[in-house]
């Protein structure tokens, strides 16, 4: 009888045990995954904050049109003209502006559309054809990168500003008459007088003529800044 007993509780104790170990082992293998799921989904809701925050600030800096405050400073020139005595040459036509505020202006995302009356160099595509065209100038800088542009005068003008390729507040930006590339470079300086764009792209305009520059952001094709002013002439 005792011994019956003694099996019977052995039996029950393994009984209770085994119900206990299983669900012990259930509750924790019910735990860990609930946990595991928990910490993914919180790692995945801090990823995705931080590529949705990330996203908006590139997209919004991106999008955001360049804005700037920009000054025409002076503008220089004259015609290749020894008969009216304003024998000037191409590169001593000179523009200058300067940033005053606002954002840094990438060069090569910005352009520059400028009108007057003046003169540009026709090369000898034809026999007869070589000589001056004299009109109303039509004069763009596709961007204001060095690309395109005559080395020599660009570069040694703009050797602050194009360091960087930013042009930054503070900063002169120099526009010569001679900027357009030189031989087989094609240049990034486009001239038309008249509506005739068969030119060398160099320019030259009348003292005393008024001229109208658009500094304009070539993506959004947004106007940065426009000015106007009369041509004044040069300064030995």
């Amino acid at each position: 009888m005792t011994v019956c007993r003694i099996f019977l509780l052995m039996k029950v104790w393994g009984k209770v045990r085994t119900e206990y170990y299983f669900s012990f082992k259930s509750t924790s293998e019910a735990v860990a995954p609930i946990t595991g799921s928990l910490l993914m989904l919180s790692v995945l809701v801090i990823l995705a904050s931080t590529v949705a925050v990330t996203f908006y600030n590139t997209a919004g800096e991106s999008t955001q049109p360049l804005m700037a405050k920009i000054s025409l400073e002076s503008c220089e020139g004259g015609l290749p003209n020894a008969v009216t005595g304003q024998n000037a040459s191409f590169e001593n036509n000179k523009i200058v502006l300067i940033h005053k505020g606002g954002r840094p202006l990438p060069l090569d995302a910005i352009s520059i559309k400028i009108f007057g009356y003046g003169k540009s160099y026709r090369p000898a595509i034809e026999p007869g054809t070589k000589g001056f065209l004299t009109g109303n100038i039509s004069l763009l800088y596709l961007d204001l990168s060095l690309q395109g542009k005559n080395s020599t005068c660009y570069s040694v003008n703009n050797k602050a500003t194009l360091e960087d390729r930013l042009w930054n507040v503070g900063e002169r930006l120099v526009l010569c008459g001679q900027d357009s590339a030189i031989g087989t470079t094609k240049s990034s300086v486009k001239v038309s007088v008249d509506g005739d764009s068969d030119t060398s792209d160099n320019y030259g305009f009348k003292v005393g003529s008024e001229i109208i520059l658009k500094v304009i952001d070539t993506k959004s094709s947004n106007v940065i800044a426009e000015q106007k002013t009369f041509v004044k002439h040069y300064e030995d």
